[in-house]
């Protein structure tokens, strides 16, 4: 059953949900009147892990994405609006539609947690020192000025000589806003190690930024993408429990999202393009498709071989593909903190019941 809101997240570091300080009063109540304290066998109980579901906003192009949203608030915990970028001179570039009046007010009054999102960053904004401080302070100002409960940081694919500084970056940033009663998240490409060969993930520093922030969302997705030659699965589970195994060397797990995606990818002479399950489910439906599964990650895939059409390949997530990965991963990482999911829209209808059934515990962090 889905806990109540104020039973599911706090929005303030130290704070504690209502709900929860409720019962709190009451034992120290009832344990006043016994004189003494007295636990009973439920007292002991381990508590339920956190656990938090938090989705990115718009992250497809599909129209749906916030109607997707707002009909799943019984398990959403966060928004993470990307209305952001940053500029090379520090300062920050609002995107068409940010800061909307109607939906922040539909948020708050649903109880979500919302941290908006700051990405395609210039690597200048925080190499100089003086340029980072201003950056800082600009962010510092925005999350003050519009009471978000924090920002969500989301700098891809800085070069390897920004390592430092950007992780001084982030630990300045995450004094600053812990200051101010806020929360720091922060979004790192997916690694198995420290310095892989891929210089967009040996920039980010795992032990310094994880030691800082708050919530540490990892984007475990894309392992096939626009940039793959050829098909295969985006998400496979073997893959994220070796990203999660690295993370558990440098972090407490509780902390981290594991990235989930809820869209496709078709390859077709040509590229490599996003779809989503909704317009897969059509053309199954049109053509006759047979639906196959890949055996190690069992994310659904169809080829597509019509005449006059480009032969092509897709495979997409869905709830068959999800179930597999939650029961697998958290099988193996059981105080993983919870999901952080791309794709919002046109997405499997039943990934939310999928996410229901995996739901662990109030989300406290």
């Amino acid at each position: 059953m889905p806990h109540s809101r104020s039973a599911r997240f706090v929005n303030r570091p130290g704070s504690l949900p209502p709900a929860l300080l409720c019962r709190l009063l009451s034992l120290s109540a009832a344990l006043t009147l016994l004189g003494g304290p007295v636990l009973s066998a439920r007292a002991q109980e381990t508590p339920a892990p956190s656990w938090c579901v938090s989705v990115w906003y718009p992250s497809s192009e599909h129209p749906g994405g916030y109607d997707s949203l707002l009909t799943h608030l019984d398990i959403i915990d966060e928004v993470n609006p990307f209305w952001y970028a940053a500029n090379a001179d520090g300062t920050l570039l609002r995107h068409a539609g940010a800061e909307d009046a109607e939906k922040l007010s539909a948020w708050r009054a649903a109880g979500l947690r919302i941290l908006p999102t700051i990405a395609n960053a210039s690597p200048l904004a925080i190499s100089d020192p003086q340029t980072r401080a201003q950056h800082i302070e600009h962010i510092v100002a925005l999350v003050t000025g519009l009471d978000y409960d924090g920002i969500d940081i989301d700098y891809e694919e800085f070069p390897l000589s920004t390592r430092d500084d950007f992780s001084l970056f982030v630990e300045t940033l995450a004094a600053r806003l812990h200051a101010e009663g806020r929360l720091l998240s922060i979004a790192v490409h997916a690694k198995t190690e420290d310095f892989p060969a891929w210089e967009g993930a040996a920039a980010q520093d795992w032990a310094r930024l994880s030691a800082a922030v708050d919530i540490f969302r990892i984007m475990t997705y894309d392992y096939h993408s626009r940039v793959s030659r050829d098909p295969g699965p985006i998400g496979p589970p073997d893959w994220a429990a070796d990203v999660l195994a690295y993370a558990a060397t440098v972090t407490d797990l509780a902390k981290v999202r594991l990235g989930l995606h809820f869209y496709g990818y078709r390859w077709q002479r040509g590229g490599v393009s996003p779809v989503t399950w909704e317009s897969v489910q059509r053309a199954v439906t049109a053509y006759g498709l047979t639906v196959q599964r890949d055996p190690d990650s069992q994310e659904a895939w169809v080829t597509i071989a019509q005449r006059g059409l480009p032969k092509q390949t897709i495979y997409v997530a869905d709830a068959v593909a999800l179930d597999f990965k939650l029961g697998r991963l958290l099988a193996q990482y059981p105080t993983l903190g919870g999901v952080a999911i791309w794709g919002l829209g046109g997405e499997d209808p039943a990934n939310w019941d999928i996410l229901r059934r995996y739901e662990r515990g109030p989300c406290l962090r």
